[in-house]
C-alpha cells in the first residue's frame, strides 16, 4: 500500500441534478420513514474530482426534502457538551487505527430550533436513530449542511437511542467501550497463501486463476526487488534528466538521489512484492501472514502479479496505442494501482478488517523518507491515489475488474480527475504538445524532453499555492512538455510549456506560477491558451535560453 496522496482532493459536496422542494411534514408513525442507510449514501460516485462532482442514485434524491430515519453513531461536530449540531457515521470513532469515513458516509445533523438557543443536547454512546428532514447537497440548494462542507444533511432532527438490533459496526471499528489503540492489529483466522491466490482471482473475476507463488524472503533480496523495479521504471539513460528537471521544478530537493528518494518511500511501508513476471510474490520472511497490515499487502501484491500476467498475455491489437511519454506511463499505471488497490479495500470489507491497520511490531522498515520531499511523494503516489475513484467511477462498488484493467487505459492522468473526459472526449480539448516543440529555441537541441500532465503540474503549483489552487488550475490541463539542456559547466535550464483548456485557464496558470530566483515567462499573447516558462540552475544558463539574449 502506497503512500496516501496528500489531501489535494477531498471529496466535498457538490452535486448533480435539481434542488428539491421541502417535502410535507410527516404526520404517521416515525417507525414509518423511510430509512435512509449508509450503504444506499454510499452508492453516490464522484464522477469528477476537480469540480467534486457526484452522481445520486434516483432512489436517493427522491429523499431530498423528505422525512426520513437514519439509524447510525453520533460524533461531534462543536464539541461533546453541546450536540445540537453533530455528524451521524456508520461506526464509533475512536482511535488512531479506524477507517475515517469519507464524505459520503457522515450526515450532518441539526437538532431544536433558534427559539431555544439555551437548549444543550447531550452526546449519546449508544447507536442512535435519527428522525428530520434529509438534505442533499445539490447544485443550487443552499442549506446549513451544503454551508458547512458536508454532502447529506438531516435538518429539524429528533436524535434518540435506538432501541432495534444494532447496526453492524464499519470494518476496522471497535465498540466505544474497547477502543484502544491498535485494535485493529489483531491476527487474522489463517490461511494458507494458495487459497489466498484463489480468493484473490475471485475478486479481479480472473478464471482460470493463475499459478502464483508466494515466497518467503529475507531483506537483502526483498530490498533488491523493490530497488530493481525502480531501476527498470526509471532506466539509467533518462533517471538523471528526470532528476535534473524535477529540482528545476521545485519538486525533488536539490541535493536528493531520485532512485533513493523513491526508495525511501517504498521501503517505509512495503511488505509484499510481486516480481514483473507476475509469477512470483516475495513476502518479508520477518512478519506475519496473518496480520491484517501485512495479510493486505499480500493481497494487493497478488493482485499485481494477476493483472501482470493478464497484461503480459494480450495479443497486440488489445494493447492500446503505444505510450510514449511518462504522463501516459502514469495513467496505465494509474488504472492497474487503482484495481490493484479495490481488490485490497473489498478483501478488508469481507473480512472486515480497516485498510489502516498499522504495520505488526516485527515489520522494521528498510528505509526512510528523505528529508523535504513530501512534493515527490505526492506526485509518486498519485496514480495510486486516484485510480481508484476512476475503477468506481467505470464498475461501480462492487462490479467486475477483470476486463476493465486489461482494457484501453486513459491516455493521461487529467482523466482519471475527470473520468467524464475519458468517456466522452468531446468535453474537453486534448491539445498535446510535439515532442520537437523545443528544437528551435537555441542552436542546440535539448538533451530530454517529457510530459508532466496535470498529475505533474499539482506538485509543482504546490510549492507555492493551496490545495484548492492547485486542483482547480490542473484541471484545466490540456497539454504539455519539458525540455532539458545540460551545459558543459554543469548549469541546466528548462523549458515547460502548458496548453490549456482556454485563454482563461492558461491566464490563471500563469498567474500562480510559483517563484524562482531563475525563471523567465514568454508574454502572454491575446488569444492564447498556451504559457512558456524557462527555468535554470544560474543566470547564465537562463541567458542562454532567453530568445531575446541570443
Amino acid at each position: 500500500m502506497k503512500f496516501k496522496f496528500a489531501s489535494l482532493f477531498p471529496l466535498l459536496v457538490i452535486g448533480c441534478g435539481p434542488d428539491s422542494q421541502t417535502g410535507p411534514e410527516y404526520e404517521g408513525n416515525a417507525s414509518n420513514l423511510p430509512l435512509v442507510d449508509f450503504p444506499l449514501l454510499g452508492e453516490a460516485r464522484p464522477i469528477d474530482l476537480i469540480d467534486m462532482k457526484l452522481e445520486f442514485p434516483e432512489s436517493l434524491k427522491k429523499l431530498d426534502g423528505r422525512q426520513v430515519s437514519l439509524v447510525g453513531f453520533m460524533a461531534p461536530f462543536d464539541s461533546l457538551e453541546d450536540m445540537r449540531r453533530c455528524q451521524m457515521v456508520p461506526s464509533y470513532v475512536g482511535c488512531n487505527f479506524c477507517s475515517p469515513p469519507n464524505l459520503r458516509q457522515v450526515v450532518y445533523v441539526t437538532q431544536g430550533s433558534e427559539d431555544e438557543p439555551n437548549r444543550t443536547y447531550s452526546f449519546i454512546e449508544e447507536p442512535s436513530y435519527v428522525t428530520g428532514t434529509f438534505r442533499i447537497s445539490l447544485p443550487g440548494s443552499d442549506h446549513e449542511g451544503k454551508q458547512q462542507g458536508f454532502i447529506y444533511s438531516i435538518e429539524n432532527a429528533v436524535v434518540s437511542v435506538h432501541e432495534g438490533d444494532a447496526p453492524k459496526r464499519a470494518p476496522g471499528h471497535g465498540t466505544p467501550a474497547g477502543h484502544k489503540a491498535g485494535q485493529g492489529a489483531s491476527a487474522l483466522s489463517p490461511v494458507t497463501p494458495e487459497d489466498l491466490v484463489r480468493e484473490v482471482g475471485k475478486l479481479l473475476g480472473i478464471t482460470p486463476v493463475p499459478s502464483i507463488k508466494v515466497e518467503r524472503a529475507p531483506v537483502k533480496v526483498f530490498a533488491k526487488m523493490v530497488r530493481g523495479e525502480l531501476e527498470s521504471t526509471y532506466p539509467e539513460g533518462t533517471r538523471d534528466f528526470r532528476s535534473r528537471a524535477f529540482k528545476l521544478l521545485g519538486v525533488l530537493p536539490e541535493k536528493a538521489d531520485w532512485l533513493d528518494a523513491l526508495q525511501g518511500f517504498e521501503f517505509a511501508q512495503r511488505v509484499a512484492v510481486s516480481d514483473e513476471s507476475g509469477a512470483r510474490v516475495l513476502l518479508l520472511d520477518s512478519v506475519p501472514i496473518d496480520q491484517p497490515y501485512v495479510r493486505l499487502e499480500v493481497v494487493g501484491a497478488i493482485a499485481d502479479a494477476m493483472i501482470r500476467q493478464g497484461l503480459a498475455g494480450l495479443t497486440a491489437d488489445r494493447k492500446g496505442p503505444s505510450l510514449e511519454n511518462e504522463d501516459g506511463r502514469r495513467a496505465k499505471e494509474a488504472l492497474v494501482l487503482g484495481t490493484r488497490n479495490v481488490v485490497v479495500v473489498r478483501y478488508a470489507q469481507a473480512l472486515g478488517i480497516s485498510t489502516s491497520a498499522p504495520p505488526p511490531d516485527e515489520f522494521v522498515p528498510l528505509g526512510e523518507w528523505m528529508l523535504d520531499t513530501n512534493l515527490l511523494n505526492r506526485w509518486y503516489t498519485l496514480p495510486a491515489e486516484v485510480g481508484p475513484y476512476f475503477v468506481n467511477f467505470k464498475v461501480g462498488p462492487m462490479g467486475p475488474l477483470g476486463d476493465l484493467v486489461l482494457g484501453f487505459p486513459p491516455r493521461t492522468t487529467i482523466e482519471f480527475f475527470r473520468p467524464l473526459w475519458y468517456r466522452d472526449p468531446t468535453l474537453w480539448r486534448y491539445d498535446p504538445v510535439p515532442s520537437n516543440f523545443a528544437d528551435d529555441l537555441t542552436k542546440t537541441t535539448p538533451d530530454f524532453t517529457d510530459v508532466l500532465g496535470a498529475g505533474g503540474m499539482m506538485p509543482f503549483l504546490a510549492v507555492e499555492n493551496s490545495g484548492h489552487v492547485v486542483m482547480t488550475v490542473s484541471g484545466e490541463w490540456a497539454g504539455d512538455r519539458w525540455a532539458l539542456w545540460e551545459f558543459p559547466d554543469g548549469t541546466a535550464g528548462l523549458l515547460l510549456e502548458s496548453r490549456w483548456q482556454d485563454e482563461r485557464s492558461a491566464l490563471e496558470f500563469f498567474e500562480v506560477i510559483p517563484a524562482h530566483p531563475f525563471q523567465w515567462l514568454f508574454p502572454h499573447e491575446d488569444g492564447s491558451s498556451v504559457v512558456r516558462l524557462l527555468r535554470a540552475s544560474s543566470a547564465d544558463a537562463l541567458n542562454r535560453l532567453i530568445p531575446s539574449a541570443n
